[in-house]
């Protein structure tokens, strides 16, 4: 349980790292935005006359307009347009905090972590990622009421493929895992502290400007656990993406299935949403609705 509130303290904290990133970066003094020296006065320009081999070169058939003048294969003539899109899909940034919580009637979970990009967040190069996440399960055994409490940790390294709107991520690395049952059940299987290894799977894709595909999946030797995730999306207002999403996950325990909808990449600041509601039911016969909610902080 100690080790349970560490990785809910650690969460929590991610968040709020994320909210004073963006207080921060809303900041503005306008002292520290004074020259430290006079700049030099604009010299003086003489149009002087016009002379005919500066008629002869003015463009009179100019059909193109301004985009004529751009270098091959260049349609918009404003740099914005370039750096919108660099932080609509990550950015130039080589780390990420992040954290957020799960929720349904009968678990909740709450997980952060810190990931690294070697060769910076748009380019190919390796990947580590740091996660620990603490979840409460509940389960009905006759009359008795179960809660398990399972704590994990991941350190797991990698290489980031990417070409264009299109990215890979392949990891693996050690996997730990505590779970401890009230009432303690002595008997049950996987109780206590286990070690293992887990692989980790993440595509993302933009099949044109206004659409989104998302993949991710994962297997862990603990428990034979494993999952999967889809999501389609499309671009909203220019500032975020929603759309469908289906994840599946299984152990030696249970199996449980979801489908939903999702809002991915909404940003304010220098701090980056995601939100998901849906239906779940597991192999018990239970269902609901979930909710998730995360956020990161890239730099």
């Amino acid at each position: 349980m100690r080790f349970g509130w560490v990785v809910s303290a650690f969460g929590l904290v991610a968040v709020l790292i994320a909210q004073a990133g963006c207080a921060t970066a809303q900041t503005f003094d306008p002292s520290l935005d004074e020259p430290e020296f006079d700049l030099p006065a604009p010299p003086s320009f003489d149009l002087g006359a016009v002379t005919p081999p500066d008629i002869a070169s003015v463009d009179t058939d100019d059909d193109e307009g301004l985009t004529g003048d751009l270098p091959a294969g260049r349609s918009n003539f404003s740099p914005l347009a370039d750096l919108a899109a660099d932080r609509f899909s990550g950015g130039q940034h080589a780390s990420l905090l992040f954290g957020g919580y799960d929720l349904w009637r009968n678990g909740a979970s709450l997980y952060g972590g810190f990931e690294w990009f070697g060769g910076g967040a748009a380019e190919n190069g390796p990947v580590v990622r740091l996660m620990a996440s603490e979840a409460l399960e509940r389960y009905q055994a006759g009359r008795f009421t179960y809660i398990n409490d399972i704590s994990r940790a991941s350190v797991l390294a990698g290489w980031r493929f990417k070409s264009g709107a299109f990215e890979l991520k392949i990891l693996a690395g050690p996997d730990l895992e505590n779970r401890a049952s009230m009432p303690d059940y002595r008997e049950q299987r996987w109780r206590g502290t286990h070690g293992g290894v887990r692989i980790a799977l993440e595509s993302w894709a933009e099949p044109t400007p206004e659409t989104m595909l998302s993949s991710s999946f994962y297997a862990s030797t603990i428990a034979g656990s494993y999952g999967a995730r889809l999501a389609a999306g499309w671009r909203m207002f220019d500032a975020f993406w929603v759309g469908p999403e289906m994840s599946g996950s299984s152990d030696e325990f249970s199996r449980q299935t979801r489908i939903g909808i999702h809002l991915t990449c909404f940003e304010m600041a220098a701090m980056e949403w995601s939100a998901a509601a849906g239906y779940v039911r597991d192999s018990y016969g239970r269902s609901g609705i979930y909710s998730r909610l995360g956020a990161s902080l890239r730099r």
